[in-house]
């Protein structure tokens, strides 16, 4: 398995979690896909640390190992507490991690909506920032993507290494 690490913008409070995001709902994964992203060489930098893919050249032989794999899971929405979407709508979102050539990809803080079993009438809440051609990002794996109790409890998916001010503890706490 390979394991990998992101840096993921933090928050110190629900209220900063909420204004980051451009969508907001509460969902249930209908069907996940794997799929891998091709990073842009478009040289916008000089940088290294500023442009990571500085030095590569669009068409290399590197260009596929410069790939990350994700894992695009459709959610259809239960619920919206902002943005552009509707009750029933089926959205796209991506995360960091999945199976790519027969190897297991992990990043170290993403719980893959696929790998997480719900309780029956439990959901997912999402803070999404807007992506790629319709597809949607957590703002960050351990904050923007939590388990909803049916009685309204918000837990993260698993142990957590962020704040836990900028975690809600219920549903009404990101309905405000």
């Amino acid at each position: 398995m390979d394991q990998l690490q992101a840096d993921y913008p933090t928050y110190s409070s629900v209220e900063q979690a909420v204004d980051a995001a451009d969508l907001i709902v509460t969902g249930v994964p209908v069907a996940p896909s794997e799929e891998t992203l091709q990073p842009s060489v478009t040289q916008r930098s000089n940088d290294p640390y500023a442009n990571p893919q500085y030095g590569a050249v669009e068409g290399a032989g590197t260009q596929q190992e410069l790939g990350v794999t994700v894992t695009v899971t459709s959610v259809r929405v239960e619920r919206v507490l902002k943005g552009k979407a509707h009750v029933g709508d089926i959205i796209r979102v991506s995360q960091v991690g999945g199976q790519s050539d027969g190897q297991s990809v992990h990043e170290a803080h993403t719980i893959l909506l696929s790998e997480h079993e719900l309780g029956e009438g439990d959901s997912f809440l999402l803070l999404l920032s807007a992506f790629d051609a319709g597809t949607y990002d957590a703002i960050n794996p351990e904050i923007g993507v939590l388990e909803i109790s049916k009685d309204g409890a918000a837990r993260p998916l698993g142990d957590t290494s962020v704040d836990s001010q900028a975690i809600g503890t219920s549903l009404s706490e990101y309905e405000r």
